[in-house]
């Protein structure tokens, strides 16, 4: 027994759908297994070069000294110090000429110097590493053929800050 057709439209096979249907579902998948081992390799390589800028500036860092401060007999460091808080809403940076403290590198201290990069020492390693791109991600996702990755850190000197 055939079951009642409500309309007069015939019944046509759907012949080829489900095959397209699948090829289109294989380059999807291809598409997204291709982009996250892509994603993966350059975050694993980003992450070496973060490692290696930071071995590097912290090494140097650790040769380095400045000038030392102006304040001959320093006081403790304590972050808890009044004048951080009230740095924290005065903004006591903002005034010319700038107050003098002796609390080391606050906003505060660093703004009342002429050359506060000098005298922390502060220096910059930067690097960069040029990364190759398998040729299936460059045909079907990203027209070139290399990914730049740059990486940077800035350390003060180790020594030298209360002479």
């Amino acid at each position: 027994m055939t079951p009642p057709r409500t309309q007069n439209v015939p019944m046509r096979p759907r012949r080829g759908q489900a095959m397209a249907e699948l090829a289109i579902l294989l380059v999807v998948i291809l598409i997204l297994v291709l982009g996250a081992t892509t994603l993966g390799n350059l975050s694993l390589q980003q992450l070496r070069l973060r490692h290696d800028v930071r071995l590097e500036a912290g090494t140097a860092a650790l040769g380095r000294s400045t000038a030392g401060w102006v304040d001959p007999n320093p006081a403790p460091e304590n972050r808890s110090d009044p004048a951080h808080r009230v740095n924290a809403y005065a903004h006591l940076e903002a005034y010319a000429p700038a107050p003098t403290s002796r609390l080391p590198a606050s906003n505060y201290t660093l703004a009342a110097r002429d050359l506060p990069d000098a005298e922390l020492g502060l220096e910059t390693e930067t690097r960069e590493k040029r990364v190759l791109l398998e040729d299936a991600f460059i045909d079907l996702i990203y027209n070139k053929n290399n990914v730049l990755l740059r990486e940077e850190a800035t350390f003060p000197a180790a020594s030298g800050l209360w002479r």
